[in-house]
């Protein structure tokens, strides 16, 4: 989604998503998204962190401030808007999970804390497991999409691939504002990657680790070549021994979530609930007009570059902004709870609740994002046009588009099921339409 970076913010109007609203001229403003502290929203109001969960708060609570920061400034009563935002959001979080997350009891909660020092929860492991076991990892993938309902002909707009022999997976969004000049933006985002995963797979044998930026780069000078039309976002994520490389331009984002026990306030029964340990960050010129490439004459700024640690268990959540547009990440988490949660605590595996789990992240992002101009439904994306002085309520329909990576220990199995020269684990990808 978003606007197509070819000329300067005061001639470009930013899109309001693929569905065809626009925000105006005033969107155009040089300025990125904020969020202010939790603290400057919560001092005083005990009850918004307990209605929301300890789980839910820090997220909902920095986005809400985002929401009443300017409006304060200029009206007496608007102090009150971040805590009508928070309480809207918390509703939306009870109501996404459907029931309060099951939780250990209290008389259990010290069988409970000494049991994860000598054993895992299915996939989830203590650090001193993760780091005394000296076994290769592996990612474990799930995808969906769901184009916008008048896109569903040709496709969407977003791209996606997942490799589990290369550990290796991206992400690519067609900017839209591209379609006004008649130019199909998913062709351009599918070609993006496709190029970018075969520089992955020239780049050498399966366990070397790839240059990330060098891949993205040779095909966006592929793309030049060939004069083909459009600009998309793009990012791209490999996993090597325990680090995960995230390379990242524009507006789509990823989440590494680790399963961990949280305890909420006024609580003595500890939660066993996604943590977040990395987020992204979205790089736009200003509002709705990420980073892109693009075959017009704009340069290409610098993606973002980013090495994390990992361990058995840990959860890549990558997507598109059709996703974290109309999702807040503690949202993410709660649906990654409801599906995961019980796997976790009795021990079963993980991984056949990997491709429920993308396919509900797409589907929930969708359904609020046909929720446009509802006033009571509060969105990330909302929130920003609301930071800018933008009359935006309600989700902003767009592509959905989610790939999940878990964090597994590799096996033998894998390597002897691989013959020289020919990667035999499925490739889960939209390149052709």
């Amino acid at each position: 989604g978003g606007c197509s970076h070819r000329s300067s913010p005061s001639s470009v109007a930013a899109s309001g998503g693929s569905g065809g609203r626009r925000l105006g001229a005033a969107s155009c403003s040089s300025v990125e998204r904020q969020q202010p502290s939790l603290a400057a929203v919560t001092a005083g109001h005990p009850d918004a962190t307990a209605a929301a969960g300890a789980a839910v708060v820090a997220a909902a609570g920095t986005a809400a401030a985002s929401a009443g920061a300017e409006a304060s400034a200029s009206s007496p009563c608007a102090a009150s808007a971040p805590w009508r935002a928070l309480q809207r959001v918390g509703r939306q979080t009870r109501r996404l999970l459907g029931a309060p997350p099951s939780s250990f009891s209290a008389a259990g909660r010290g069988l409970a804390l000494a049991h994860l020092g000598r054993r895992a929860f299915s996939d989830f492991v203590t650090q001193r497991d993760s780091e005394g076991n000296g076994s290769r990892l592996r990612l474990a993938f799930a995808a969906a999409c769901l184009p916008h309902p008048d896109k569903v002909h040709k496709g969407g707009e977003d791209a996606y691939f997942a490799n589990p022999s290369r550990r290796a997976f991206g992400v690519a969004d067609g900017v839209g504002g591209w379609a006004e000049s008649g130019v199909d933006p998913g062709e351009y985002s599918r070609c993006l990657l496709r190029f970018a995963h075969e520089g992955i797979l020239a780049g050498g044998a399966r366990e070397d680790v790839a240059d990330l930026q060098e891949a993205l780069m040779a095909s966006a000078r592929r793309l030049n070549e060939t004069q083909l039309q459009g600009g998309s976002t793009a990012l791209l994520g490999q996993l090597n021994g325990s680090t995960m490389d995230i390379l990242n331009l524009g507006d789509s984002g990823a989440m590494l979530l680790r399963p961990a026990l949280r305890t909420p306030p006024g609580s003595d029964q500890p939660l066993l609930f996604p943590r977040v340990v990395f987020r992204s960050s979205d790089q736009t010129h200003y509002f709705n007009c990420p980073y892109q490439f693009g075959s017009g004459s704009a340069p290409v700024e610098a993606p973002d570059f980013i090495r994390i640690r990992v361990r058995i268990g840990d959860l890549v959540v990558a997507a598109t902004d059709g996703v974290f547009d109309n999702l807040f990440d503690h949202q993410v988490q709660a649906i990654v709870a409801r599906h995961l949660g019980g796997a976790w605590r009795s021990g079963a595996t993980v991984e056949p609740q990997l491709q429920g789990l993308a396919t509900s992240i797409v589907k929930q992002a969708q359904r609020i994002g046909q929720q446009e101009d509802q006033k009571d439904v509060i969105t990330p994306f909302a929130l920003a046009a609301h930071s800018e002085g933008l009359p935006f309520r309600g989700g902003k329909l767009d592509d959905t588009t989610a790939i999940v990576g878990l964090v597994c220990s590799d096996t033998a199995d894998e390597d002897a099921g691989k013959e020289e020269g020919e990667d035999k684990l499925p490739l889960v990808h939209n390149f052709l339409r």
